[in-house]
């Protein structure tokens, strides 16, 4: 995999965290959140950001 392609990645993995967080924020402001899709949602962000992690070493920037 080519480091543009590497980056399109993290840059995926990092579009969709920051749209998990959007959805967690909104489920937090209902009147009665729905603690199973945040804690689900938060999972998800951290395999996204492992992920984005392991590309990021992969590339040899952290």
């Amino acid at each position: 995999m080519g480091n543009r392609r590497l980056k399109k990645a993290v840059a995926s993995y990092q579009a969709r965290i920051r749209a998990h967080q959007a959805k967690i924020e909104a489920e937090l402001a209902r009147p009665s959140p729905r603690w199973e899709l945040i804690r689900y949602w938060e999972k998800e962000i951290a395999a996204y950001q492992g992920r984005a992690a392991r590309l990021l070493r992969r590339m040899g920037k952290e």
